[in-house]
């Protein structure tokens, strides 16, 4: 039996629905993530079995500009993801590839139905091992190797189109499960960078307030304000 997303996300209940704000530094961050696009606010939309059924991405002023609804089968496993910006305007799509109960393919198609990308994956037991991105002339992009302890990701390693190895990406826990520290390698600079994450949680276990330090200065604060089921 897969996991549902809920599971897969470490979260606790009988979620209906996440509203995820991300606060990141200012300008005068050193932090190596500053600047990056992303995304303020995003809603998360999860049906009574625990699995996403649509989120919602925001603009800083608070519109919609873009929404993904999940389809799934009759197994409760993902089948399609459908976008769409503003107005309903379709934006494309996922089409996933099922082996049992596992996605090994995603097709990742454009507004008119042409794909774009193929990314390809494969598992050791329920496990996501490896990855890979490739073009719609099916050439190598990228890649990607998990690596797990006691069923939990540790290592995750990634390369470029050359196979060779661009970052490596380590991970530590806390008691609840939830990711404490990562530190990222850059292989081109031989340099890594280590990312401290403190949490504060309601009373069913799942984090509402999560603070990002790098070298020891606050990086980035993200809220969730979850809505359970009845």
């Amino acid at each position: 039996m897969p996991k549902s997303d809920l599971e897969a996300s470490n979260l606790k209940g009988r979620i209906q629905k996440i509203e995820r704000t991300v606060h990141k530094a200012g300008d005068k961050s050193k932090c190596p993530c500053n600047g990056l696009d992303e995304n303020k606010q995003i809603f998360y939309t999860y049906n009574d079995k625990g699995n996403l059924t649509e989120s919602a991405k925001l603009d800083e002023d608070g519109n919609v500009v873009l929404v993904s609804k999940y389809l799934y089968n009759r197994q409760d496993v993902c089948t399609e993801i459908d976008n769409y910006l503003q107005g309903d305007k379709p934006a494309g799509q996922e089409i996933n590839t099922l082996r049992g109960k596992k996605v090994t393919e995603v097709s990742v198609l454009d507004e008119e139905g042409n794909t774009e990308n193929v990314y390809k994956y494969g598992y050791s037991g329920s496990d996501l091992t490896e990855g890979k991105t490739l073009n719609k002339s099916g050439d190598l992009l990228s890649s990607f190797q998990n690596a797990y302890v006691n069923g939990q990701l540790e290592t995750r390693t990634e390369k470029n189109i050359l196979l060779n190895i661009t970052t490596v990406t380590q991970y530590k826990r806390n008691e609840a499960n939830d990711i404490s520290e990562y530190t990222v390698t850059n292989s081109n600079e031989n340099t890594g960078y280590v990312f401290k994450l403190e949490y504060e949680y309601d009373d069913k276990g799942n984090w509402t307030k999560q603070t990002q330090y790098y070298n020891g200065e606050i990086a980035g604060i993200v809220l969730r304000n979850i809505t359970y089921y009845n």
